[in-house]
């Protein structure tokens, strides 16, 4: 071929020809020894320069993609530290969502990812951070905090770091709660919070915070269809009560100005004894229950704790009223064990103890009974029990104890939201039961279930706590700094 027609400069065309002579050598030499093709063996030496990229370096970089989705979610922005990382992953600059205002509230915090959690069950996990990290973390004047991230599920926790630090932050463990402690869009409050905690003159965004608010008013779902009224045969209620107790019979009744207003139906041939049956009227409910006349009114209210008391003598849970104290309490055990009673909470059967020894070492002091206060009040032309749990604190298991105002006011201030809701569910639980197949059910008084409310704002229990706690702990650091503290 002549090399002029073809345009082609003939050293560089020699030049060409005598490397591909040489790379043929090479390869006709070494391909020999390791028995590849020359792409084969080019393949090879491509895996043998000492890049890699483990899977933990993935991970790695997982963790703070899923804090920065959750940080966005919430209407707030994550600041990512590019350099010089030296415990602290990034930033988070509480914004108001409403208005796009930028706070000035900064949270510092260190991103943790991890395959598996150490010492997982459904409620939680454990992790143990690097104790100099955690020195590290209290020595910021800003609040940090810790955010592990689970790479198969996507989830992310946290906690305020001085949370996880006892006072010299030589814990090896911190333990997570996957519900209290779950970072995402649910976070904002708690975290507003607990960045507020550090600095209170700042100002933060009001977040909107839905709330389901579970109010201990039950609607009373049936009423006696009729009432009757008779002139009484005798002088007084403790007369008619020792009558009816002679016939065994039970009668719920107001007298008043010598006249009984009962659901019992004083024509029947077992209460003639009661009144004068000339006299005996009855009435459709709706006449007392919708009156306006505060007397009818508040005849009605007593004849309703009438029935009230005569439904738990005869129901499947049987209590005590005490009318001093104006409450139904759980009666003791025959041999004043503690005992308890199940019943169907929110969503799955749930147990409470409902008597209790109150015992020192080996002396009793006396005995707790979970007990209940009930009123009754009319909303709409509706009616309601307005039930308030509490306690009744007795000597010997029914005798009133003399500490029972201490006890009672000690118990009130310790108790938190969540056990008296517990108590509100039970109780809710024990009124709407229906009777069983041995019994007739009480024919007089039902009630639905307790009245829920939807509210558009709310307040996060938790990070009320926080904030508490937070200002607390800032104090004692201001007053340590100013004064002596002295135990």
């Amino acid at each position: 071929m002549d090399y002029a027609e073809a345009d082609i400069d003939p050293r560089r065309a020699a030049t060409a020809c005598y490397a591909s002579a040489r790379i043929l050598a090479f390869f006709r030499i070494h391909v020999a020894q390791i028995t590849l093709s020359p792409l084969e063996y080019l393949d090879e030496m491509s895996h043998m320069n000492g890049k890699t990229f483990t899977d933990n370096q993935l991970r790695g970089g997982l963790g703070p993609a899923i804090v920065e989705l959750a940080v966005s979610e919430m209407g707030f922005v994550w600041r990512p530290t590019s350099q010089h990382d030296t415990g602290i992953d990034g930033e988070i600059e509480v914004r108001d969502p409403a208005s796009g205002n930028m706070t000035g509230l900064i949270i510092k915090a260190q991103v943790k990812t991890s395959g598996s959690l150490i010492n997982e069950t459904d409620e939680g996990f454990d992790y143990s951070p690097d104790r100099r990290d955690v020195r590290y973390w209290l020595s910021y004047n800003v609040p940090v905090i810790l955010i592990v991230c689970q790479s198969e599920t996507k989830n992310a926790y946290w906690l305020p770091v001085r949370e996880l630090a006892s006072g010299s932050g030589e814990r090896k463990k911190f333990r997570f709660n996957k519900t209290r402690d779950r970072f995402d869009r649910a976070s904002a409050a708690r975290l507003v919070e607990f960045a507020k905690a550090t600095t209170p003159w700042a100002n933060a965004p009001s977040l909107e915070v839905s709330e389901t608010l579970l109010s201990n008013l039950l609607p009373v779902s049936r009423l006696p269809e009729r009432l009757f009224l008779g002139e009484a045969l005798h002088p007084d209620a403790k007369s008619i009560v020792n009558a009816l107790r002679e016939r065994k019979l039970t009668c719920e009744f107001v007298l008043k100005n010598k006249r009984i207003l009962t659901p019992r139906n004083l024509s029947d041939t077992k209460y003639q004894f009661l009144v004068d049956q000339g006299t005996v009227e009855d009435f459709a409910t709706e006449e007392w229950a919708d009156t306006n006349d505060p007397d009818k009114k508040r005849d009605f209210v007593h004849l309703l704790n009438g029935c009230t008391r005569a439904r738990f003598q005869s129901g499947k849970v049987h209590l005590i009223f005490d009318r001093n104290q104006g409450c139904y309490f759980f009666p003791a055990s025959s041999d004043l064990r503690p005992y308890g009673i199940s019943y169907m909470s929110s969503k799955k059967i749930t147990d409470r103890q409902v008597f209790k020894v109150m015992r020192l070492r080996s002396k009793v002091f006396g005995y707790r009974h979970s007990a209940m206060v009930v009123h009754y009040v009319r909303y709409d032309r509706t009616w309601y029990a307005e039930v308030t749990p509490t306690y009744y604190f007795s000597q010997n298991g029914r005798a009133l104890s003399r500490r029972h105002s201490k006890w009672l006011k000690g118990i009130k201030e310790q108790e938190k939201n969540s056990s008296v809701r517990g108590q509100l569910v039970m109780w809710a639980s024990i009124l709407t039961e229906p009777g069983d197949l041995l019994g007739d059910e009480y024919p007089f008084l039902a009630f639905g279930s307790p009245v829920s409310f939807v509210l558009g704002v709310g307040v996060d229990d938790q990070a009320w706590r926080d904030h508490e706690s937070a200002v607390n702990v800032v104090a004692e650091k201001i007053i340590g700094q100013q004064f002596e503290l002295v135990e």
